[in-house]
């Protein structure tokens, strides 16, 4: 009896270690490569990288970690569009979300066969070459960050990043200055800033396309508006109404005389009803 029992725990024991090892391995599966940083990296890649190459007519190494061919997530973040700040939608079935997020979680719930097939490439991974964490935390003032920064970490940042830059050239033929002209103008966006002096630097061009859009339309109604308004007001207090001349001098000179509220002309009691008037 004590034998039945002691199989019937164990058999217990193997099914909750393999259904707990089934839900470590789903939870890596779905959690190791992070797609906000990914993100970060996928930006600066197609600003600072790809358009390098394209503007040359090359592309990089087919066997280049950076390529776009590679990337985990390229075909479920070319299926997704943002249509205006509060509304992304999925091209592989027409939901739409509110935030980027919700999308990016219904990605992973709904469509996870739309990864790139055989890919171990995680744009993540490269966070420390593309500096995610000054553009993942929105922050003006890194002075403790400054003040700790090694140098010779970041030296050691620098030689991998040019290393991974070098392994991106083009196929074929390209003359040394080629070459080198690639690499200083892909490098001085990236490479060149993992110092201690240029590590926090951010770029110019930093806010999104749909605020600049928004900014530009608002911009001159909240200035008409105002325009409006004030005029208003002034209309409402210094605007010309036909008034008694002889009468209206007359109480005028009797205010200034005696200074006082009580002496307020008739025609701006009429005007402003029984409220009190500031000079």
């Amino acid at each position: 009896m004590v034998f039945g029992q002691d199989k019937s725990s164990r058999s217990w024991i193997s099914l909750i270690c393999v259904l707990l090892l089934h839900c470590i391995e789903e939870t890596t599966c779905n959690t190791h490569c992070s797609r906000p940083l990914s993100r970060i990296v996928r930006n600066q890649l197609t600003e600072h990288f790809y358009s390098v190459f394209q503007d040359r007519n090359h592309e990089p190494h087919s066997k280049c970690p950076l390529h776009a061919s590679r990337d985990l997530y390229r075909i479920q973040e070319g299926n997704k569009t943002q249509e205006y700040a509060a509304k992304w939608v999925c091209h592989f079935c027409g939901k739409a979300f509110f935030s980027e997020h919700h999308l990016d979680v219904h990605f992973d719930n709904k469509h996870s066969d739309k990864l790139v097939k055989g890919s171990t490439v995680c744009l993540a991974d490269f966070c420390d070459i593309f500096r995610c964490d000054v553009f993942e935390v929105q922050r003006k003032d890194y002075f403790w960050e400054k003040k700790l920064c090694k140098e010779d970490k970041l030296m050691v940042r620098k030689r991998r990043c040019e290393a991974l830059m070098r392994s991106c050239l083009p196929q074929g033929n390209l003359s040394v200055g080629e070459e080198f002209e690639i690499l200083e103008t892909i490098g001085s966006n990236t490479c060149s800033l993992l110092n201690c002096k240029d590590y926090w630097k951010r770029p110019h061009n930093d806010i999104s396309a749909w605020k600049i859009v928004l900014y530009a339309v608002v911009s001159p109604f909240f200035c008409m508006g105002l325009i409006v308004y004030y005029y208003a007001i002034w209309d409402y207090y210094y605007g010309d109404y036909p008034l008694d001349t002889k009468r209206s001098r007359e109480e005028e000179e009797s205010f200034s005389t005696f200074g006082n509220y009580r002496s307020t002309p008739s025609h701006l009691r009429k005007r402003y009803g029984e409220r009190p008037l500031m000079y």
